[in-house]
């Protein structure tokens, strides 16, 4: 069961350049946080973030191309391993994925790698891009 987005405090957002994607190219990829005093990569497409432990995440995938009318889709964020609750899709927004952090079971940095595919113009890309949180006290 996923978290409604507008429960959630922290928001991680891929701006993804869609003549980039159409290139095979991940360069024009850009992550960001709401968090951005308390992250490292931000605007770049390896994002590292620090958020407090308990907090609800939400990730999301936006076109930077105001043309753009195909569709992107969050398959997968990170492992496993450090969610009380697992990051899960929306239903009904394909592009928006929401979770709740607890503290990584491994110790240290919890894996948010976003997952999604871009379908437009009779071509199918998956992306990887590396997103890493670290769970805070407040």
């Amino acid at each position: 069961m996923s978290i409604p987005a507008n429960q959630c405090t922290v928001f991680v957002q891929v701006w993804a350049d869609i003549n980039s994607l159409r290139q095979g190219s991940t360069s024009g990829c850009y992550a960001v946080s709401n968090k951005s005093q308390q992250s490292s990569g931000e605007g770049t497409a390896n994002l590292t973030t620090n958020v407090i432990t308990g907090s609800n995440v939400c990730w999301s995938v936006l076109p930077i191309d105001p043309q753009f009318n195909g569709d992107f889709a969050i398959t997968q964020v990170g492992a496993q391993s450090g969610w009380a609750t697992p990051p899960a899709p929306v239903p009904g927004f394909p592009n928006l994925f929401t979770g709740q952090l607890t503290t990584s079971t491994v110790g240290g940095n919890v894996n948010s790698n976003i997952v999604f595919s871009y379908n437009g113009g009779g071509q199918s890309i998956t992306v990887t891009l590396p997103v890493t949180i670290i769970p805070v006290s407040a």
